[in-house]
C-alpha cells in the first residue's frame, strides 16, 4: 500500500472512531440530561431564577384574589382571645366569616382540620356536656354557607362528624400540597373537574371561576408573608365593632377568596419557592393594626394555599415547557458539548462547561420569562456529561499518538508538526522506512580550541547557548533535531514529518542560523565564534531504531554519512555553508550558487559535487570560498569564463541572492 494510501486510510478510520465517540457522547449526554430533570438541583436553581426575575420586574401591583385571616400570636396573646382556648376559637371564625361574607367575599377556606366540637366535651367529674350548643354558631355557618364554604382535611386529620355533617360532602377537602424531591411546594397539579375534586385548592379555584387545566408554577414576586393580602383574626374582629370597620372590611374582602390559617411560627409551614424573594409589601395593601407574622424561612402553609389559589386567577403562573423543547436543549448541548471535548484543547474544555452553565441557565430564564418553567441544569448537564466523555475518549484513544510522538519527539519538534502528524496516523510509519530525506550538520567552529582555554562550565554555557538557538530555527522550518554530537548538531527534514521543499527549508534555516552568529557572538562572549554547515539530500532509512532497553528516532545511511563529509569539504573551502548537487537542484533558480568541489568521496563509488550559495555571509574570510578545490580536470561547462574565479554554476550567472532572512 502506498503512503498516500495509508494516510488515506488512517484518515478514514480516525473520522469513524471521532464518529463514534461523538455519538456515545451524545447518548451519555442525553440520558444525564433526562435524568437530571427532576434532579435535586433544578429547585434550587429555579428558584434562584425567580430571584433573577424579581430582581428586574417590579413588583406587581394588580390587586391579589386571595387573602388570609391568620390565626397569629397577636390574636392569642390579646385580651379578647387570651382565655379561650384554641379548639374553642370555632365561634371567632364563625362571627369573622360571616363579617367577610358581609363584606363582599366570594368564598372563604378553613385551614384547619376541627378534628374536635366543643359539644361534645364533657366534665370528666359529673360527666354533664358543659359546652353543648357551643359550636351551634358555627355549625350554622357552615350550614347556611354551604357552597362556599370549605373546611381542610388531611390524610392524618378528619373533622369531626358534627362539623363534616354541616359543611356538606362538597365542604371537606384535602390542604395536603405536594413537595419536589428538595422538600419544597413549587407546583401544582389539579384533577379535573375542579368542582369535584378531592383538593382544597382546586374546590376554590372551582369556587372562584377559574379555568386551569394543567400542572402550573405560581411566579409571585416577594415572600409570601409580606405581599399576600393579611388581617389577623384579631384585626377582623376589632374592625367589626369600629364605626369604620365596616368600610376597612370591604376594601379587604371585596371580591376576594378569603382563607383562615395559622400563620404561629413551626406550625404548619413548609419551604416554598419564595425562600429568595425579595420581602415587599404591594403599595396601598390593608394592614391590620397587629401587623403581620414575622418573614421567616419556612412559609405558612395557609399562604402557600393562598398563592397556589390566587396566581392562576391573575394570570401570574408558569406551565412545564414542552417536552419536545426540554428533548431538543438536551440534545443540542450534549451534541456541542461532545464536539468540544472531542476537538478542543483540554486547558479550554473548563471555559466550554462554563459557557454550558451560562447559556442553559440564560435560555432557562428567557423561558420562564415567556411563561414557561424550563429544567434549567438538564441542558448543561447533558453538556457536561457528553464532554467528559468525548474528553476522556481523546485523552486516551485520540491522543494516544500525539502522546507517543510527544515522547519521542518533544524536544526536536514543533508542537503543531506534531499533532499534523498524529492527525495523519504517521507513527505507524515509524518502524523503519526508506525515506527521501535532507541531512544537516551543524558544527561549532574551533571549538577544540575554546574548550581548551575556557573552564568546562562556561564551554558548557557558550554550547547550550549555541544549540538552543540553533534547535528553534530548526523546529521553526519544520525540521527534525536527530542527536547532538559533541560540539555539532544533526538535523533533518521530511523526517519524521511530511515536509514541503525539505531542500530549500534546510537552506534557509542555515541562512537563519548563520544570521545568528552575531548575537550568539555577544550572548556567549565568544568574538571568535563561529559555525559549519553541511547539507545533503537523498534516501535514508528512518525508524525507531534500538533494543529493548532503549529506542530513539534516527536516520541512518549514505546520505546521512556523504553529508557528515561534506562538512570537511566545507572547512577546506572556508565556507559556512556548503550542500551536495541533490540540495543544489532542488533550490530555487534564483538563488546564486557556486561550485566548490567535485570527485568521489572515500567509500562511494559514485561522483559527489557541493556547492554553496553565491552569498558574502557564507565567507569564513570574507574574500570568499577557496576556489581552487574543485579538480583540474572538471569539465570546461561547469566554469563560467566570466568570473573572475572560475566555478560558478551557468544557471546562477544573474548572480541573485536570496533573500537575507
Amino acid at each position: 500500500m502506498s503512503e498516500a494510501a495509508r494516510a488515506a486510510s488512517a484518515a478514514s478510520e480516525r473520522r469513524r472512531l471521532k464518529a463514534a465517540v461523538i455519538v456515545i457522547a451524545v447518548i451519555a449526554g442525553v440520558l444525564a440530561g433526562v435524568g437530571a430533570i427532576r434532579a435535586l438541583w433544578e429547585g434550587w436553581i429555579g428558584d434562584r431564577l425567580l430571584q433573577v426575575r424579581a430582581m428586574v420586574t417590579e413588583l406587581p401591583q394588580d390587586r391579589f384574589p386571595v387573602a388570609v385571616v391568620g390565626l397569629d400570636q397577636a390574636s392569642l396573646s390579646s385580651r379578647r382571645l387570651e382565655a379561650i382556648p384554641r379548639v374553642f376559637m370555632s365561634q371567632a371564625f364563625a362571627k369573622a366569616g360571616d363579617a367577610l361574607f358581609e363584606a363582599g367575599a366570594t368564598a372563604i377556606g378553613l385551614d384547619f382540620v376541627f378534628a374536635f366540637s366543643a359539644d361534645a366535651f364533657a366534665d370528666p367529674q359529673t360527666g354533664e356536656a358543659r359546652l353543648r350548643g357551643y359550636d351551634r354558631l358555627f355549625l350554622r355557618f357552615l350550614y347556611e354557607n354551604r357552597g362556599r364554604v370549605v373546611v381542610a382535611r388531611t390524610s392524618t386529620g378528619v373533622p369531626h362528624r358534627s362539623i363534616s355533617a354541616a359543611a356538606g360532602s362538597e365542604g371537606v377537602r384535602s390542604t395536603e400540597i405536594l413537595t419536589d424531591n428538595d422538600g419544597v411546594v413549587r407546583r401544582h397539579q389539579p384533577q379535573l373537574p375542579l368542582n369535584t375534586s378531592p383538593a382544597f385548592v382546586d374546590t376554590m379555584l372551582g369556587l372562584a371561576g377559574a379555568e386551569v387545566t394543567t400542572t402550573y408554577m405560581p411566579m409571585p414576586g416577594a415572600r409570601l408573608a409580606t405581599s399576600i393580602p393579611y388581617l389577623s383574626l384579631l384585626d377582623v374582629l376589632d374592625l367589626m365593632d369600629r364605626p369604620d370597620g365596616a368600610e376597612r372590611l370591604r376594601e379587604f374582602a371585596s371580591g376576594r377568596v378569603i382563607l383562615f390559617g395559622s400563620t404561629l411560627p413551626n406550625e404548619d409551614e413548609h419551604l416554598y419557592l419564595d425562600r429568595f424573594l425579595p420581602r415587599e409589601t404591594p403599595a396601598g395593601e390593608i394592614e391590620g393594626a397587629s401587623g403581620r407574622p414575622p418573614v421567616r424561612t419556612a412559609t405558612s402553609g395557609v399562604f402557600i394555599l393562598a398563592d397556589l389559589i390566587g396566581s392562576p386567577l391573575v394570570d401570574r403562573t408558569v406551565a412545564e415547557a414542552p417536552l419536545a423543547l426540554v428533548g431538543g436543549l438536551i440534545v443540542v448541548f450534549a451534541l456541542v458539548g461532545a464536539l468540544a471535548g472531542l476537538s478542543l484543547p483540554l486547558p479550554v474544555l473548563p471555559l466550554v462547561v462554563l459557557g454550558l452553565l451560562a447559556t442553559g441557565f440564560g435560555l432557562a430564564f428567557g423561558v420562564l420569562m415567556a411563561g414557561w418553567t424550563l429544567p434549567a441544569g438538564a441542558a448543561p448537564t447533558a453538556g457536561f456529561i457528553a464532554l467528559m466523555v468525548a474528553g476522556v475518549a481523546q485523552v486516551a484513544v485520540l491522543k494516544r499518538r500525539e502522546r507517543e510522538l510527544v515522547r519521542l519527539f518533544g524536544h526536536y519538534l514543533s508542537p503543531q508538526v506534531i499533532r499534523t502528524m498524529a492527525e495523519e496516523e504517521r507513527l505507524s510509519d515509524l518502524g523503519g522506512e526508506t525515506r527521501k530525506v535532507v541531512v544537516a550538520f551543524i558544527d561549532i567552529v574551533g571549538f577544540t580550541r575554546m574548550s581548551e582555554r575556557l573552564p568546562d562550565r562556561e564551554v558548557v554555557k557558550v554550547v547550550n547557548t549555541v544549540f538552543d538557538a540553533i534547535g528553534t530555527e530548526i523546529t521553526r522550518s519544520e525540521g527534525y533535531i536527530d542527536k547532538y554530537i559533541g560540539d555539532a548538531v544533526m538535523a533533518v527534514w521530511n523526517a519524521p514529518n511530511d515536509v514541503t521543499d525539505p531542500e530549500a527549508r534546510a537552506v534557509g534555516c542555515a541562512l537563519a542560523v548563520i544570521d545568528l552568529l552575531p548575537e550568539l557572538r555577544r550572548r556567549t562572549g565568544q568574538a571568535g565564534l563561529d559555525l559549519r554547515i553541511a547539507l545533503n539530500a537523498g534516501p535514508a532509512l528512518v525508524g525507531d531504531i534500538g533494543g529493548e532497553t532503549r529506542r530513539s528516532f534516527t536516520v541512518m545511511g549514505t546520505t546521512v554519512n556523504t553529508a557528515s563529509r561534506i562538512e570537511g569539504i566545507a572547512k577546506e573551502a572556508g565556507v559556512r555553508l556548503a550542500f551536495t548537487g541533490p540540495v543544489a537542484e532542488a533550490l530555487p533558480a534564483d538563488w546564486a550558487q557556486r561550485l566548490l568541489w567535485r570527485g568521489q568521496l572515500r567509500g562511494l563509488s559514485t561522483e559527489t559535487v557541493v556547492h554553496t550559495l553565491d552569498d558574502g555571509r557564507l565567507w569564513l574570510d570574507g574574500s570568499g570560498p577557496a576556489l581552487s578545490l574543485v579538480p583540474e580536470d572538471a569539465e570546461p561547462e561547469d566554469r563560467d569564463p566570466t568570473s573572475d574565479a572560475a566555478g560558478l554554476v551557468p544557471a546562477a550567472r544573474a548572480r541573485l541572492q536570496p533573500g537575507a532572512r
